[in-house]
């Protein structure tokens, strides 16, 4: 057998991992579709024409946590691309899950930075010659990990810690990619 064929046992499994990693891409990009979908019915009736005109900052403040949450689902369906095309420690594989990683991190920061200036920054009405900011469309959070789930002085540090060791775990296995590859070269 030459040392550049893959064993028929291994040819087995890489198949399956192609399959079901094909079927887990469709279905987040999916889920993808349907949450543009659902995020436009549910904020479409809540934005209002006046305040986007008027803090067209402040309304794409409010909105980037889900757009960053809409490339976090397309870097994921991109990972499982990789995955059903054989590329299981490439690295390209590894970028990507780094990626979702920041991505992770980039989002709690989005949302901690809402979070506090809500907390800090008074609300004011619309009447009497004041503006009320209107509050986001409320949108669930898909992206929840109960266990991971801790919060100091009602800041959640859950997103923050799992992007963070998403990250780390791509670290690692490009390190170990590394070192196979100069295992590879060694004589």
């Amino acid at each position: 057998m030459n040392a550049n064929e893959i064993a028929p046992k291994a040819n087995l499994r890489l198949n399956r991992i192609k399959i079901v990693s094909r079927i887990v891409k469709y279905a987040i990009l999916g889920f993808f579709v349907i949450s543009i979908g659902v995020f436009l019915q549910l904020s479409l009736p809540t934005w209002h024409l006046e305040t986007m005109k008027m803090y067209p900052i402040w309304f794409g403040f409010v909105n980037l946590p889900q757009v960053v949450l809409w490339v976090w689902y397309w870097k994921l369906a991109r990972l499982f691309d990789f995955y059903e095309r054989g590329l299981i420690f490439a690295t390209a594989t590894i970028r990507c899950i780094k990626k979702l990683g920041i991505l992770c991190v980039v989002n709690w920061l989005l949302y901690t930075a809402y979070d506090v200036w809500e907390r800090f920054v008074p609300s004011s009405h619309v009447q009497g010659g004041t503006i009320k900011l209107p509050k986001p469309p409320v949108v669930e959070h898909v992206f929840k990990m109960g266990f991971f789930n801790f919060s100091v002085a009602g800041i959640s540090f859950g997103l923050l810690l799992a992007g963070a060791v998403i990250a780390i775990i791509a670290w690692i296995m490009d390190e170990g990619r590394k070192i196979q590859e100069e295992q590879e070269l060694t004589v």
